[in-house]
């Protein structure tokens, strides 16, 4: 028992019997520098603070007491960049181990805590607003927790009164799709919001969103940082697209993967239902496959598939035309699955944007089934294009239980961060161990792109035996 209390993992304490120490052998390997991704901390700027030791204030059920198996010290670091090779490569980055702490600087009752759902909707965005709000009330006793509607515009816009959350309320939510919040893009004004924040005594905001709202959240604390207010601002990142840098990946990516399968496998039945019938699914991607990828990985009946990353080619004996043809001719039928941002270099843009600053994309779906069309009727031949636009099914369900878990996860410890002082910093997991990362590493490394030249896109290639013309850049 002592030995598995000392062990970070059960995992670990077999790395230890000797038998598995027999099967080790030198290497010229050496990690000798590793450097730290520190997260500020409210302390920088209010040194004065009061600790109390940490305890679990409240059972679930009467008379059950909570107990933490193990606090998690400052001085512990998960090593970012594993890869190695022999020889080579002696640096390293470290980030801060995510985890409650064994004292933290609020005092009882001290706590108004907010949560805000920002951008486009996730699978999860529900599981994390509600671990959120358990953590804060049973493990740390906080009463006043908030839930600001309509993403950043509802911190100031008093014509939406704030929700008062307790555990009763969102009992059940992890059930449902979207958010109970509501989101919405664009509505930031730092000056009123820091204003509200501040005028209604909120001191933790944990935000939910991307990259763009990553960089809001860093604002609003480094104004409250400015204001010397005892303000700390948890994050958690949302993204549907999987694109935010440093994390292994995003909570809500593989359920809609899933669901994208399930709207692959319907093209496949309606296009091999009919003469020459080509299945096409627009997925979600504006600028990066990742969703598209890993769905056609999963399917494996796709013969297709474009994502914003990889040029497109059209036309020629290597086209993507001819190839759809091809393939038509000799199964009678094919399917493809383009991301949403596919091809836009070769589509008139209207330049127009939304509330976040993004360029309206043009149509793919409708750009694509032109040119198939066209294709086919200059062979002489009639192509039966059937359009599957799955976009908002995939992104607006419950999460799936792989997803429920990870947000359980991210919920639980952006709380933990936050109750040890912890502020402008984000909640992920890399190298799947749960970490702080601070939002300027996120921003900095953010949105990421699929590698045309990576192992996905090599097995999506094998997997759909398209054309792959891609040139490495000098």
């Amino acid at each position: 028992m002592k030995e598995l209390q000392n062990a970070v993992t059960t995992r670990q304490v077999p790395l230890r019997k000797p038998e598995f120490q027999k099967l080790l052998s030198p290497s010229d390997l050496k990690v000798s520098d590793i450097k730290t991704l520190k997260c500020d901390h409210i302390k920088d700027y209010i040194p004065d603070l009061e600790y109390r030791a940490n305890h679990p204030e409240r059972a679930r059920i009467v008379n059950v007491p909570r107990c933490y198996n193990r606090f998690t010290e400052d001085d512990e670091f998960i090593i970012l960049d594993l890869i190695r090779k022999g020889g080579t490569g002696t640096k390293g980055v470290g980030l801060v181990r995510a985890g409650a702490r064994s004292a933290v600087p609020w005092r009882r009752g001290e706590v108004n805590a907010a949560i805000v759902t920002c951008g486009g909707l996730c699978p999860g965005l529900n599981v994390v607003i509600n671990q959120i709000v358990e953590t804060l009330y049973y493990n740390y006793g906080v009463n006043n927790i908030y839930g600001i509607k309509w993403g950043f515009r509802g911190i100031w816009n008093n014509k939406e009164p704030w929700l008062r959350l307790t555990p009763d309320s969102v009992l059940g939510i992890h059930e449902l799709g979207g958010t109970i919040l509501g989101s919405s893009r664009g509505g930031f004004n730092l000056p009123k919001m820091v204003d509200a924040l501040l005028d209604k005594n909120v001191n933790q905001l944990y935000v939910i969103g991307g990259d763009g709202t990553h960089r809001g959240a860093r604002a609003i604390y480094l104004e409250g940082k400015r204001r010397k207010a005892k303000l700390a601002v948890a994050c958690v990142p949302k993204t549907i697209d999987n694109d935010v840098g440093i994390i292994d990946h995003s909570f809500g990516f593989h359920t809609a993967v899933e669901k994208a399968v399930d709207a692959i496998r319907s093209s496949v039945v309606e296009a091999s239902c009919i003469p020459n019938g080509i299945g096409v699914v627009k997925l979600m991607g504006r600028e990066a496959g990742f969703i598209a990828a890993h769905a056609v990985l999963s399917s494996r009946r796709v013969d297709l598939c474009l994502v914003p990353e990889v040029p497109v080619e059209l036309d020629g004996e290597d086209g993507v035309l001819n190839y759809l043809y091809r393939t038509t001719k000799k199964q009678g039928y094919a399917v493809v699955v383009v991301a949403e941002g596919a091809g836009v270099s070769m589509m008139k843009s209207t330049q127009k944007r939304d509330e976040s600053g993004n360029i309206r994309l043009p149509s793919i779906g409708a750009f694509l089934k032109k040119k198939i069309n066209a294709y086919f009727e200059s062979k002489g031949e009639k192509a039966n294009i059937k359009y599957h636009d799955p976009s908002y099914m995939i992104r607006s369900v419950p999460a799936n239980a792989a997803d429920s878990v990870m947000c359980n996860i991210l919920a639980e410890n952006a709380v933990h961060g936050a109750m040890a002082g912890y502020t402008g910093f984000t909640s992920g997991l890399v190298n799947n161990r749960s970490v702080y990362i601070p939002i300027p590493a996120i921003t900095a490394t953010s949105p990421v792109r699929l590698n045309p030249f990576g192992r996905t896109w090599e097995r999506v290639c094998n997997d759909t035996q398209q054309p792959h013309k891609v040139k490495r850049c000098n």
